[in-house]
Order: structure tokens, then sequence, then C-alpha cells
């Protein structure tokens, strides 16, 4: 490899019940890249996250995580790539019956050797930089919509993956409450040795955080480039789904 790949996406194609696809989709993500991607509603970003998670498993293509392809991985390699990835699930995911602390702690109690000293250490400095502290003994059921993010936030990065994988974060969210989660995503997206997969409906809120965007419709992708070709425009695909218009090569399901 010409660069030092994290992930390579090649070729992948499948096709769920709902009619959600991806169709030939490659690409690749330098460590410390930061990379968008969107599109409407049924265009094949809804299984980026789950193909690279591994929750989808049966599929047509290859995906190769730091050089080696995740299909050759045997199960004990396949627990520690899942350890090696944040994933910020769209429906969040948090543990009912646990607080927002032990939400937060569980990837670090079973899958850290760390005390539980510095596990506890390592929790607190969290909670501080989300905002959590208020609500720290709480349980889901009594948390804000925007608490429930940085919960599930903090969650996902609590193990500091290599690759952090974000599923529409902000959708349905107060965006004046979501000011610490994309603090600290901020900070985050400034490593040069972590990688951040954004995918979202809106994707001109992370234009701060990306290096590269990623358009996707009918499972095929039609614009790909960087932070300056995303503002400038200069795709009838990218300029219609922008615009939110009509006319223009994509019809609205």
């Amino acid at each position: 490899m010409e660069r030092d790949d994290l992930l390579r996406v090649e070729s992948i194609d499948y096709a769920d019940e709902s009619g959600a696809a991806c169709r030939g989709v490659s690409f690749s993500l330098a460590r410390g890249e930061n990379l968008v991607i969107f599109g409407p509603e049924g265009s094949g970003t809804e299984i980026i996250c789950p193909l690279i998670a591994g929750t989808v498993v049966s599929f047509d293509g290859e995906i190769f995580f730091k050089g080696r392809s995740v299909e050759s991985y045997d199960y004990f390699e396949r627990h520690t790539y899942r350890k090696e990835l944040g994933y910020l699930q769209r429906s969040y995911g948090l543990i009912n019956n646990m607080s927002v602390e032990e939400n937060i702690a569980l990837p670090l109690r079973y899958h850290s050797r760390m005390s539980s000293s510095e596990i506890d250490s390592h929790i607190d400095r969290l909670i501080d930089e989300l905002g959590l502290g208020h609500c720290r003994g709480l349980r889901p059921v009594a948390l804000s919509w925007s608490e429930t993010l940085r919960t599930a936030y903090g969650r996902s990065v609590a193990l500091d993956p290599d690759l952090l994988l974000i599923e529409h974060a902000l959708e349905g969210q107060c965006l004046f409450n979501s000011q610490h989660f994309l603090s600290a995503l901020g900070h985050r997206c400034l490593r040069d040795d972590r990688s951040i997969i954004i995918v979202t409906y809106e994707p001109e809120r992370f234009v701060d955080y990306s290096d590269r965007f990623m358009m996707l419709y009918e499972g095929s992708i039609v614009f790909s480039g960087s932070r300056s070709d995303f503002i400038e425009r200069q795709n009838d695909y990218l300029d219609q789904y922008m615009r939110s218009a009509p006319d223009g090569p994509m019809r609205a399901l």
C-alpha cells in the first residue's frame, strides 16, 4: 500500500430484505483520516457501519483492516478486531439496567487490563469531558436525548479504538445540547493516530470534522472528494442533495 491504510473496503456487494444495498462500493481510510458518508434514505449508507463492524458477515467483496482481510480472522482475531472498533450506533444501544457510569465503563471492565482504580479514573475523565457528572448515576430511562448520545459516545471511545464508527448520531438531537458531544468529537478528529467514519443524512454538520466526503445513491458511490470538493458542490448528485431539490439525477422515494 502506498500509504498507511487503516481500512480498505473493496468491491462490496450486498442487499438486505428491505432493499438497502451496496453495489461495488470501494474506498480506503488512512490512519488519522476522517470520512463522512452520506446519501438519501435507502441509498446504502445504512449498511456501511454494520459491514465494517462485522455484524453483517455474508457479502461479496473484501474488507481489510491494517492490511489483513477481516474474512481471514479466526475467532480470537475477530474478537480483537471488534475491540479495535468503536461503534456509536444509531439506536445508541445503552443497557437499560446500568447507569451512565456503568455503561461507559462496560468495555473497560470486560476488554481491558486496567485496574479498578485506573478504570474509575478514566471514566471520571470521560464523564467530565462529556458533561455527564450530574447524571452519572442515572439509568438510560431517566436521561435526556442528548445525555443518551453522550453516554453512548463515551462508551464507544472508552477503549480508545483505532477506528470509530458513528451512525446518525445527531438525528433528532438538539444542536445546542449536543455541544459537549461535538466538542469531544472535534478533539478526536484532530488526532493523527485515530480515524473516524461518520454516517449521516446531514453532512454539512460535519464539515469541520472530516477530511473526505463520500455520497451513495441506490447503492453506488456518486460522489467522493475532499472537504473543498464537498463545499464547491461541482457534482449533480451532491448539488441536488444539498438543495433538497426535486430536479436532478435522483428521484425521491
